[in-house]
């Protein structure tokens, strides 16, 4: 689309679904999936003087809902590139030209598509410049038998006729621990997490983590902490798995099913790249420097390369190829003010560096943290687990270095803090502003006065909801 805003001519070739990961299997069909999960969770709740009775839950009617939601979002890149397919009335030069199959590099500048059906020799197109956009697909482990039946992938999960009696999840990464999170709220399945480290989500904060982890035990999971999978396999109509704990103690275990949630890798196979000279990893991910590979007019963004595997990204590297291609920009691709979500419970917004970074490059730096108890927002929706968190240089200028925010609506808050960083910006500025009442967003407005020593609440006051610290480093 980019592309076409310059008027140029494109040929957009996609094997499979428009959407790939970003619809389909991943991002929007899970948070789906998550926010159907959550709405569940509420009509069973007891503490707000009402009760619901005769609740009905079916699995395949879930997935079904999941299901209209990305053909929505499918139907309008459909509509899109029919319109956009053919000459504008406007004058607008820009074509977009869809082909369905298979890409494959025959020399520099050509590419043959071939039929997934076969039987022909398929379709030269020949180009000026080219962007390599062609996602991942989970990783699979050559020892554990994936079947798409008794053990998954995230690729298979709605495929499932029914919630299981009980999961065991390979894998306490964000992916991991969504789906933990999803099925542990249904309520229909026990859930096993098998983590590798002493904890969930070893690269956030330890308050972070400690949260998240509380909440999924509540819930039920159970969480094999410091656990090595020593094996995996489909034992009649069972996946039996043997874990080796931290103590040394071996421990079999079987469950229904198994999801494998080892992390993403790139889809290169097949492309032709070696032939033609495009360099790549030994992971098979397209080295890029600022988009743009080995080859001057060939650009590679999305999960392709070694950057993060998010949409957000994706979506800005391939503006960002476009505009480079068009010779719009000059300016690098800049990832200081990366923002994501974790659809956990409670949900987790996050923005530049945590704690644990700013130690690691041992930089001084300001936090404050400001629970979600205090905010009049979190209190009328009767949820208030959760903080922000708030980390500011060490200096008069007090410029954000990162952001974390648990709890409701923890996402309003990343705009703000992303044009900041972007920006450079002192937090004074959102000091003053005027936030509609009551609003999640309050929080941080707090938290921001907390750290100029002008907020309402007082660390003093509310130790187990407030923080306030400033973090050096003794020399040596």
């Amino acid at each position: 689309m980019r592309s076409y805003d310059f008027g140029s001519k494109v040929c957009l070739v996609e094997r499979l679904r428009l959407g790939g990961a970003g619809v389909h299997h991943g991002a929007l069909s899970s948070k789906t999936l998550w926010e159907l999960s959550r709405d569940y969770q509420r009509a069973l709740c007891k503490d707000r003087g009402y009760h619901a009775s005769d609740v009905v839950l079916d699995y395949r009617q879930v997935c079904q809902c999941v299901e209209d939601a990305c053909a929505e979002k499918q139907a309008q890149l459909e509509r899109q590139l029919e319109v956009l397919s053919q000459p504008s009335p406007h004058g607008h030069e820009g074509t977009v030209t869809r082909l369905r199959g298979h890409a494959r590099f025959v020399d520099a500048h050509t590419v043959r598509v071939e039929p997934l059906a076969g039987g022909d020799e398929g379709q030269l197109v020949r180009a000026k410049h080219f962007v390599i956009a062609t996602g991942s697909e989970p990783r699979r482990l050559p020892e554990i038998p994936v079947d798409g039946e008794r053990i998954l992938t995230s690729d298979h999960v709605m495929g499932l006729k029914h919630f299981p009696s009980s999961m065991v999840i390979l894998g306490a990464g964000v992916v991991g621990c969504e789906f933990a999170t999803i099925f542990a709220n249904f309520g229909q399945t026990k859930v096993y997490l098998i983590d590798r480290a002493e904890r969930i989500l070893p690269f956030e904060d330890e308050d972070v983590a400690h949260v998240c982890a509380a909440n999924l035990e509540r819930k039920g999971v159970t969480v094999h902490h410091r656990a090595k999978l020593l094996s995996m396999r489909v034992v009649g109509d069972q996946v039996e798995y043997e874990i080796e704990q931290a103590s040394g103690g071996v421990e079999r275990i079987r469950v229904e099913t198994a999801l494998i949630s080892v992390g993403r890798v790139p889809n290169t196979r097949g492309l032709g790249l070696e032939a033609i000279g495009v360099s790549t990893k030994p992971n098979g991910s397209i080295v890029d420097d600022d988009t743009q590979t080995s080859l001057p007019h060939i650009y590679a963004v999305g999960d392709v390369t070694d950057d993060i595997a998010l949409v957000n990204v994706g979506e800005i590297e391939g503006r960002h190829a476009a505009e480079r291609i068009a010779g719009a920009t000059h300016e690098r691709l800049s990832y200081e003010n990366l923002s994501t979500i974790m659809f956990l419970d409670p949900e987790v917004a996050a923005i530049g560096i945590n704690e644990l970074k700013a130690q690691e490059q041992r930089l001084p730096y300001r936090v404050a943290v400001y629970g979600y108890g205090l905010v009049n927002r979190a209190i009328a929706m009767r949820s208030k687990e959760g903080f922000v968190k708030l980390l500011v240089t060490d200096d008069d200028e007090l410029k954000i270095l990162g952001m974390r925010a648990l709890g409701p609506h923890a996402s309003t808050m990343i705009e703000s803090v992303s044009l900041l960083i972007r920006k450079g910006r002192s937090i004074r500025e959102l000091a003053e502003l005027l936030h509609p009442h009551p609003a999640i967003t309050e929080g941080l407005q707090d938290c921001v006065r907390m750290l100029l020593g002008t907020s309402i609440y007082k660390p003093e006051v509310f130790p187990a909801e407030l923080r306030l610290a400033r973090i050096g480093y003794n020399e040596g």
